[in-house]
């Protein structure tokens, strides 16, 4: 049984909260909205989020949160916003986040993410706004990235990405901060 089972938009953002995120959050069915960001808030993201199926925005950034971004997030199927910059988070970005139809704006951005630019970002037809700057990428950019023709603003700067930018087969983004 949710604790807020009428909750729709939640917004504690530039407050002085700190502590953890409670796993509860998940049990808000009606939530369409969680922004926390501009806290002292810590610890790892909890992967109970993934069970509040009616998110559209998660607003996190801004914290001292670590560990991965949840997979769990996949599961949300009508996310458009994913903002998670500036915290602690390691690992990879996972595959799952990037299967979102409705994803137009994903900020990943100075954090300690790495591995490789996931190749199927370049199937979110719908993004605008992509910032992975700050982070630990590796390699080369995918050329998959020519594929988001909605595109409008692109940073990946500040990483460890390396070869040539790759020729890209559709329309280039308005701003790419390489």
């Amino acid at each position: 049984m949710s604790i807020y089972p009428h909750l729709d938009y939640i917004d504690l953002s530039y407050n002085n909260f700190y502590g953890e995120l409670s796993s509860k959050w998940g049990d808000c069915p009606s939530m369409t909205s969680l922004k926390i960001s501009n806290n002292n808030v810590s610890g790892e993201i909890p992967p109970e989020l993934g069970k509040a199926t009616q998110l559209h925005l998660i607003d996190l950034s801004s914290n001292h949160l670590e560990g991965n971004v949840p997979k769990e997030y996949g599961g949300l199927k009508l996310l458009y916003k994913i903002t998670l910059n500036d915290n602690l988070l390691s690992s990879a970005i996972p595959l799952d986040i990037t299967m979102h139809s409705y994803l137009e704006i994903l900020d990943l951005a100075s954090n300690n993410l790495s591995g490789l630019i996931p190749k199927l970002l370049g199937e979110c037809s719908k993004l605008l706004f992509l910032n992975l700057s700050g982070n630990k990428f590796t390699q080369s950019i995918p050329h998959e990235m020519g594929f988001l023709l909605s595109l409008q603003d692109l940073d990946l700067s500040c990483n460890f990405l390396a070869r040539e930018i790759p020729r890209q087969p559709g329309k280039l983004p308005r701003y790419w901060k390489l």
